[in-house]
């Protein structure tokens, strides 16, 4: 009987162990703004309605609200970006800030091509999703609202209609506001 009583003992304190390594992992990754994130070149070339524009900029990724460095320009409209490009930095995304400035924004680039799923945790503004497959805008999802207190498995989730590489997190409104619409070309180059 006591070697039983000792087994259950020492099962629950992996248990519980392993519990406690999962919440500091959580809290680590979940629990505090991004840094900034990669710097580098990006340049982007957008067609709408037959006329190119470019952007190239070069300089420091910055989490601060001005977020200078990189640039992104679909028809009329330039975003300062960041780039998530990590998981880590993709399942954090845009959490814990306080905002965006005007025209910022932060890019997810994944390498491949997958219906990604976004959501809203830990959000404190609600935000347009821009998703490019490619060289094309295929769509967005618009106006995603935070959803404070809400558990993760009770999170909305948003995803593409198609699969996507590439998905651009501005503030809520810029797709109406700059007539952004699925067709609109890409074409960017980063390092």
């Amino acid at each position: 009987m006591n070697k039983i009583v000792t087994a259950i003992i020492i099962l629950t304190s992996i248990v519980l162990a392993l519990v406690l390594l999962i919440v500091l992992y959580v809290f680590f990754v979940f629990g505090r703004p991004n840094p900034p994130l990669r710097t580098g070149q990006a340049t982007i070339n957008a067609t709408s309605s037959g006329a190119e524009t470019t952007s190239t900029a070069s300089g420091t990724g910055s989490s601060s609200s001005s977020m200078a460095g990189e640039h992104i320009v679909i028809d009329s409209a330039t975003f300062d970006i960041e780039i998530a490009s990590t998981t880590i930095e993709q399942a954090r995304g845009l959490s814990y800030r306080e905002g965006l400035a005007e025209n910022a924004g932060m890019l997810f680039l994944f390498g491949s091509y997958h219906s990604y799923g976004f959501w809203m945790k830990d959000m404190h503004f609600p935000l347009d999703m821009i998703w490019i497959k490619g060289d094309t805008i295929i769509g967005f999802s618009e106006n995603a609202v935070p959803q404070p207190g809400t558990p993760l498995w009770g999170l909305k989730l948003y995803y593409p209609s198609e699969p996507v590489d590439t998905v651009l997190e501005v503030n809520a409104g810029t797709v109406k506001k700059y007539g952004i619409k699925a067709g609109d070309m890409v074409k960017f180059d980063i390092p």
